[in-house]
C-alpha cells in the first residue's frame, strides 16, 4: 500500500472535538477543542477547513474519512458521523468507523506494556469500557464494549482477568479510580479525551483490508438510547396545561 494515502480523522464522542490529517506513517495535522459544553456543531467544520488549509490539501485529496463510531455522547457522535458521511458522499470515498474506546486506548502510548482499560463517562456511576493489550503492532481487544455500573461496595471486580499491570485511560478515569477504591490499587489512571490523531493505526488497518462502512446506512453505536433531559425553566414559565 502506498504511504501517500491521506485520511481525515474526526473524533467527537466526548466533550472534546478533534480533527487530524494523517498518512500511514505520520500525523500531518491535529487540533482539539474541549469546553464544558458541546461545541461540535459550531467548531467541527471550521476545524476541518483549517486542517486542509494548514496542510495545503483539499477534500479531493482525501482517500477516506475515519470517524468515532461510539459509544459516547449522542450529540457528539451524531454530529461527527453526519459530517464524515457528508464528506465521503461528496467525494465518493470510503467511510471508516472506529470504536471510540479503541481510539481512546491508542492514546495510552506510554502504557503499551500494560493492559489498557479505556473508560468513558456514561453519567452517574456508569461507564462505557473495553480492555486492550498491545501485540507489537496494534491493540488487541480483550473483551466486548460494555456499559458497567461501578460501586465502591461491590466485592466483585468489574475488570476481571486484567492482571496487575493496568493503565486506565479516559474521561472517566478519575471517577473509575474513586469508585473502585482499593480494587484499583497500584493501577495507573490517566484522565484524557480520545483524539482524532489516534485514529491513524486502526484507520489504516481497516483501509488496507478494505473494511469500510456503508456511507448511506452507517449509524453510531450508542449502547444506550438517547434520553432527553428535563427542559430548563429558570423563570418558572412552563406551567402544566389546565384541563
Amino acid at each position: 500500500m502506498k504511504n501517500d494515502y491521506l485520511i481525515l480523522g474526526i473524533e467527537t464522542s466526548t466533550l472534546s472535538c478533534s480533527v487530524a490529517l494523517f498518512n500511514q506513517n505520520e500525523v500531518l495535522y491535529e487540533r482539539q477543542v474541549c469546553e464544558e459544553q458541546h461545541v461540535h456543531a459550531s467548531r467541527l467544520l471550521p476545524m476541518i477547513d483549517e486542517a486542509m488549509k494548514a496542510s495545503n490539501c483539499s477534500a479531493s485529496d482525501l482517500s477516506a474519512v475515519a470517524v468515532c463510531a461510539g459509544p459516547g455522547s449522542y450529540t457528539g457522535l451524531r454530529i461527527g458521523v453526519s459530517t464524515a458521511k457528508g464528506i465521503c458522499h461528496a467525494q465518493s470515498i470510503p467511510l471508516i468507523g472506529v470504536n471510540s474506546l479503541e481510539i481512546q486506548a491508542y492514546g495510552a502510548s506510554n502504557a503499551i506494556e500494560k493492559t489498557i482499560i479505556a473508560v468513558m463517562d456514561a453519567r452517574r456511576n456508569e461507564i462505557y469500557t473495553q480492555s486492550f493489550r498491545w501485540n507489537g503492532a496494534s491493540l488487541e481487544s480483550l473483551n466486548e464494549t460494555r456499559a458497567v455500573i461501578l460501586s465502591p461496595d461491590s466485592t466483585a471486580s468489574p475488570f476481571p482477568h486484567v492482571g496487575a499491570e493496568v493503565a486506565v485511560i479516559g474521561d472517566a478515569a478519575s471517577k473509575t479510580q474513586r469508585l473502585l477504591g482499593t480494587a484499583g490499587h497500584g493501577w495507573e489512571f490517566m484522565e484524557a479525551h480520545p483524539l482524532a490523531k489516534d485514529l491513524r493505526i486502526p484507520a489504516f488497518a481497516a483501509f488496507e483490508q478494505k473494511q469500510f462502512d456503508d456511507v448511506a446506512y452507517f449509524t453510531p453505536r450508542y449502547l444506550k438510547e438517547f434520553q432527553a433531559g428535563q427542559p430548563k425553566d429558570p423563570l418558572g414559565l412552563r406551567k402544566p396545561a389546565i384541563g
